[in-house]
């Protein structure tokens, strides 16, 4: 564990996130991980949020079965997603975890815009499988994975905990899916 590099802070608070989207509870109060998620246009932060284990497993939990089974099975079949442990298993570096895509491989270089996600634990990221990016190709080839109850689900999520940007800039079927 390190502590959560300034790339994952929130640029709205410039600070690092202090709580859940969802349930607000405090993450140095509770004892279970989170997910902190940030979207990129070319350099631009366009969308983040970090959201407590239990709310994101909630979330996931109000997908179809048909969508959570078409994701995990993109993910247990994708050998680059399979490798990265064996790969970064000794470092403790997120720029060399999210120096590719974490699922086409491309390297960050030629990558405009995307996603990363870390995990955190109080104020450390967690590494392995985190922190990892995803191009914005792969993230709308996992969008194409979505039924459409889970597409209407997730963009439920989105426009009931933002308003006004980015929920007006980005489009929720662009935002990337908690997996």
């Amino acid at each position: 564990m390190s502590e959560i590099p300034k790339i994952f802070h929130s640029l709205e608070h410039d600070r690092p996130f202090k709580s859940c989207l969802t349930c607000d509870r405090r993450f140095e109060k509770i004892d279970e991980p989170y997910i902190i998620n940030k979207v990129f246009q070319g350099a631009e932060c366009v969308f983040e949020f970090a959201i407590c284990q239990t709310c994101r497993e909630d979330t996931i939990e109000s997908f179809s079965e048909e969508s959570k089974t078409r994701l995990r099975k993109m993910a247990g079949e994708n050998p680059i997603l399979q490798k990265r442990s064996e790969r970064f298993t000794e470092s403790e570096d997120h720029e060399e975890w999210t120096s590719e895509c974490a699922h086409c491989g491309t390297p960050a270089s030629e990558i405009k815009n995307f996603t990363t996600e870390c995990l955190g634990f109080g104020g450390y990221m967690v590494f392995d499988p985190y922190p990892i990016l995803v191009c914005d190709s792969c993230v709308e080839e996992n969008q194409k994975l979505l039924s459409k109850a889970t597409q209407d689900q997730w963009n439920k999520f989105i426009l009931d905990n933002f308003e006004g940007p980015p929920a007006d800039a980005l489009k929720p079927d662009k935002v990337p899916v908690l997996v």
